[in-house]
């Protein structure tokens, strides 16, 4: 069954609408940052992501398949900033808070990945589900960014 061409109008997923970044902030072994190196560092890797999305979304995609692979490509984005942020190792105050934000991000690529496996499959309401889940989320995960002290991070990635 083909993805309906108004799912496909919706296809650029605006995952990462914000805080686009992150994992579980404890690092592999990395030295701990200050609170300003931690923004610094974090708004750097949001800073590329959101550009890379804006890359990848230029382009609508005319068919399921084309869809599946923008899925794909902003996943292997989101991916690489999850592992980059997850290297980062807050301060012992702001742990917490840290990786209550790099949860929220997780929850994100899972909604990418459910949409993608859903244009795969060529199912336009899976994957519009999984849009909106993602988009969903969008605001809990700036108010999270903003209280970690993120100035782009907490940016809808329409709004770089």
């Amino acid at each position: 069954m083909a993805l309906p061409d108004r799912s496909l109008a919706v296809i650029p997923i605006v995952v990462f609408a914000g805080a686009v970044a992150a994992f579980a902030g404890c690092g592999g072994g990395s030295e701990e940052v200050s609170a300003e190196e931690l923004v610094q560092k974090g708004d750097e890797v949001c800073r590329g992501v959101q550009e890379r999305f804006s890359e990848i979304q230029a382009q609508p995609p005319a068919s399921a398949s084309e869809g599946a692979e923008q899925a794909g490509e902003l996943l292997g984005v989101a991916d690489d900033a999850q592992a980059e942020l997850r290297d980062i190792e807050p301060p012992e105050e702001l742990r917490d808070r840290y990786d209550g934000y790099l949860d929220a991000r997780d929850e994100v690529s899972d909604a990418l990945e459910r949409g993608k496996q859903a244009a795969e499959d060529q199912d336009g309401a899976a994957y519009g589900r999984a849009q909106e889940e993602a988009a969903a989320g969008a605001p809990a995960r700036q108010r999270l960014a903003r209280g970690l002290g993120f100035k782009v991070c907490s940016q809808s990635a329409a709004a770089p």
